[in-house]
């Protein structure tokens, strides 16, 4: 008899909480239970997640960020796995959450049976990328290795505000919106910075230009 696996869905949207749980719950072999706001370090520290195989976070809880609870939860070493659940751009985040100790990140927008393939890949220690995310992250990596003597080249006036706006933690789009410029532009922005910088993630990006005094 196969173990049943059981997931923990947070997600500060009542629909998609209570979506996603009734979507997996009906599939053999899943539980499902969903963790209600408020959403704290606190209440997370606080808050035992030993039955639970998978953690499906959403990235923007209200005033805080997924990605800062996981970190909390990876922190105490529980064996549950936690995979980012968003609405937006997974290929943002990516890199930043394996970096994290989070097992990457899927859209809401994906299938049920992607998403359940997901979470037992998750499980048993392996990471599902793309092609074309593998294929470009190798190709920013080379060219990165190539440009490492760029790291010290003037930042502009928009990649220092970017570099602001990304210590905030705010998506690409939301960054876009706030600065009137689209995603495209921001991603090139982001791409240059990390060059110059000689990082592969905006946590990195950001620790290392406050560390320059580049943003306050």
């Amino acid at each position: 008899m196969s173990k049943v696996i059981h997931i923990l869905v947070v997600d500060d949207h009542p629909a998609v909480r209570e979506g996603t749980k009734a979507i997996l719950a009906g599939e053999h072999g899943i539980r499902v239970d969903c963790l209600n706001p408020p959403y704290t370090v606190e209440a997370i520290e606080q808050f035992d997640f030993t039955p639970y195989d998978v953690i499906l976070m959403d990235l923007n809880l209200g005033e805080i960020n997924g990605m800062e609870l996981s970190k909390s939860i990876i922190s105490h070493k529980h064996s549950c796995k936690v995979i980012l659940y968003t609405g937006y751009d997974v290929e943002d985040y990516f890199e930043e959450a394996l970096q994290l100790g989070i097992h990457g990140a899927i859209s809401k927008t994906e299938s049920k049976n992607k998403l359940l393939t997901y979470i037992r890949h998750a499980i048993d220690g392996d990471i599902v990328v793309s092609y074309q995310y593998f294929k470009e992250l190798l190709c920013f990596k080379q060219s990165k290795i190539k440009s490492t003597e760029s790291s010290n080249e003037v930042f502009n006036e928009r990649e220092k505000v970017i570099l602001q706006e990304v210590e905030k933690g705010l998506t690409n789009q939301e960054i876009a919106d706030n600065l009137h410029l689209s995603k495209r532009s921001i991603e090139y922005s982001l791409t240059s910075i990390f060059t110059k910088l000689n990082v592969s993630s905006r946590t990195e990006a950001v620790l290392i230009a406050k560390a320059e005094s580049i943003i306050e």
